[in-house]
């Protein structure tokens, strides 16, 4: 038996080693100042706060902070060389350390592949594929073009000056990854010639280094994330247009990077707080970023993301593994994912008390697709219409330092009026959208001595011209006012109209909690989300009732929202009264899909959602596709969370 377990071991031994020493598996990283990486690595530590990507900074941090070395994975940089960690971007300055692409993908690739790898860069900033790429038989070779094929040559002819304990093995070229394209795409006719120009770039680089059918991603041009320029769009596409060459097929990827901009770190740019006075706010800048738009503003987030998709796309062309998809909730052709968005620090400071809803200003009734919020504390908030980024525009103190339960928007004569109901302070005020008060319409039932009810309203609506207000936390009377004229002798006092309707109880034209009411577009009828009674109802202007849905008996609706054929329902509770609550979408009245924050999308204290708000959007450099966005606010705690439609191009 000893002998016999002896020859089997002394046996295996050569198995072994092979197995240890397979081919050195090489990537080739080109491209310009991108790929050479601009990440400064002390902003790293702001990707654990990305609610979906959080989770990678554990692949590249360790639990005592220090960053992770692969034994794995190996790196020259033009002759800067060693195991993967950080700092294989560009020269080192005032900002510290930086990252390219390389980190992400080296995470991937040696996750993917049980053989050594090795990633050879040869980037520099300021190239083109017009001239300085240019490749063979396109007139060239061009000075970058030469000095990348010396530079991977060079590695290659003593590949154990990089890769410890190498047996010479040997080794297989098995993919490149390309990511430029600024220097061509601020010319138009480099840009028309930049997908002929790259083709034959990479048919060029396949017959040099004899490798056929040689795996190239090509990382998109993602500068400014889906919000950008005309020109940038216009490369996007002649980016896309190398890989739907034929013989292409199955070898050759463009990969989004687009999706991976930080909005918050964009919006701090756009503020200049990276030249502001106040150290405070110098800092907010430099603790996520350190660069400007063209070099994804150095945030160590981006270009980790951007490296992590690109390495993900070199897999997939290997069939080893596809790009993880995102967290989503929803079902059929309404699934959402969650969309980061910049959140001014009075925001942050204020939102646990966020109680309120939000309004559109919808372009196709005169606005500019910006939505609009108050915030206790706060005041008036602008979110763009590209739902990226949130302004402070404040307002008087009245709307400051009350409770607005929800926010409705009436366009007048050009201008954009923000009517606020407030169930703490028992009024309604109208707005400048600078927060201005213009009109300010108090509790109905007020007599000299006091006021004989409670006006708890809950939200308002501006339907035929008319304002309309829902006293749900108190009797549920539905009160009508005209909006743009006050009391005779004081236009700043509003004044309501004897005609109201409704009231408490189950019957229809009653309510158990008339909690939210909204326009139909393109109507004279609106619905109001009866909360106690599970159930919507619309109506005619002049209290008519047209009819209803009625959801599980304990599902508290709190707001309806409305595009197109589409209704949004947020729930403060579940069926059953179920908690986390979800949001309901309606298509023609019938339920097509369930959003759940919490459970699907890992949002942390979503227990109750207290209004939804939809538009339409069509991103651009993203084919023009509409989607659909939700903003929603969550109640105790007060959460905003921003979700996006997945359209799934094929």
């Amino acid at each position: 038996m000893r002998l016999i377990l002896l020859w089997f071991l002394l046996g295996a031994l050569p198995l072994f080693a092979a197995e240890r020493e397979q081919p050195v598996q090489v990537f080739i990283l080109a491209g310009q100042s991108n790929m050479e990486g601009k990440g400064a690595v002390n902003t790293l530590p702001h990707l654990g706060d990305d609610p979906e990507y959080g989770h990678l900074l554990a692949e590249i941090k360790n639990a005592d902070g220090s960053w992770r070395v692969r034994d794995d994975v190996f790196v020259d940089n033009l002759g800067h060389d060693g195991p993967l960690t950080v700092g294989f971007g560009s020269r080192g300055d005032s900002h510290g350390e930086k990252i390219g692409p390389e980190l992400g993908i080296g995470n991937v690739l040696g996750d993917a592949i049980d053989a050594p790898v090795l990633l050879i860069k040869t980037a520099w900033g300021g190239k083109d594929v017009a001239n300085n790429f240019q490749s063979p038989s396109k007139g060239g070779p061009g000075d970058a073009y030469s000095m990348m094929l010396e530079n991977v040559d060079r590695v290659l002819s003593d590949i154990g000056a990089v890769v410890p304990d190498y047996k010479g093995q040997g080794f297989e070229i098995r993919g490149f990854i390309w990511f430029q394209g600024w220097n061509d795409m601020i010319n138009n006719e480099k840009t028309a010639a930049y997908a002929d120009n790259l083709t034959a770039f990479i048919d060029d680089i396949r017959e040099h280094w004899k490798v056929e059918k040689l795996p190239v991603v090509i990382g998109e041009l993602g500068s400014g994330g889906h919000k950008t320029s005309r020109g940038i769009e216009l490369f996007r596409a002649a980016q896309r247009q190398i890989a739907a060459v034929d013989r292409f097929s199955g070898n050759v990827r463009v990969v989004d990077t687009a999706g991976y901009w930080d909005w918050h770190a964009d919006r701090l740019f756009r503020l200049n707080a990276w030249k502001s006075e106040d150290p405070v706010e110098k800092q907010r800048f430099y603790n996520v970023a350190c660069d400007r738009p063209y070099h994804y503003l150095g945030s160590g987030k981006i270009f980790y993301l951007m490296g992590w998709a690109m390495g993900h796309g070199m897999t997939s062309l290997l069939g080893l593994a596809e790009l993880p998809e995102r967290k989503v909730t929803g079902k059929g052709a309404y699934q959402f994912a969650h969309r980061s968005v910049y959140v001014p620090p009075a925001v942050q400071e204020n939102i646990s008390g966020a109680h309120g809803g939000f309004a559109v200003d919808r372009i196709s009734e005169g606005g500019d697709g910006s939505t609009w919020f108050c915030l206790k504390g706060v005041g008036l908030i602008r979110i763009d219409s590209e739902m990226t980024q949130m302004e402070v525009i404040g307002g008087d103190p009245a709307i400051v330092n009350a409770n607005m339960h929800n926010t409705t928007i009436l366009r007048a004569e050009k201008k954009r009026l923000l009517i606020l109901p407030s169930d703490e302070a028992q009024k309604v005020f109208v707005c400048s959208d600078s927060g201005e008060i213009i009109r300010v319409f108090d509790n109905p039932y007020a007599t000299d001595k006091g006021a004989t009810e409670a006006f708890r309203v809950c939200d308002v609506e501006i339907v035929d011209g008319f304002l309309y207000a829902t006293n749900g936390y108190a009797n549920n009377v539905v009160f009508v006012a005209d909006p743009l004229h006050g009391v005779d002798g004081n236009p700043e006092k509003g004044a309501w109209s004897p005609f109201t309707f409704g009231g408490s109880g189950t019957a229809h034209g009653k309510f158990g909690t008339a909690h939210g009411i909204t326009r139909i577009p393109g109507t004279n009828a609106f619905t109001v989300a009866d909360r106690a009674n599970a159930r919507l109802e619309t109506y005619l202007v002049g209290g008519q009732y047209l009819g209803g849905i009625n959801f599980e008996p304990g599902t508290m609706p709190c707001d309806v929202d409305y595009v197109d054929r589409v209704a949004v329902v947020g729930c403060l509770k579940g069926a059953g009264g179920k908690t986390p609550a979800p949001i309901h979408i309606l298509e023609e009245g019938n339920l097509v899909s369930t959003l759940r924050l919490q459970e699907d999308l890992g949002l942390e204290g979503w227990t109750h959602v207290h209004n939804a708000a939809v538009r339409r959007i069509a991103p651009k450099g993203k084919l023009g596709m509409p989607r659909l966005m939700i903003i929603a606010s969550g109640w105790n705690p007060g959460r905003i969370a921003i979700l996006e439609q997945i359209i799934n191009v094929k």
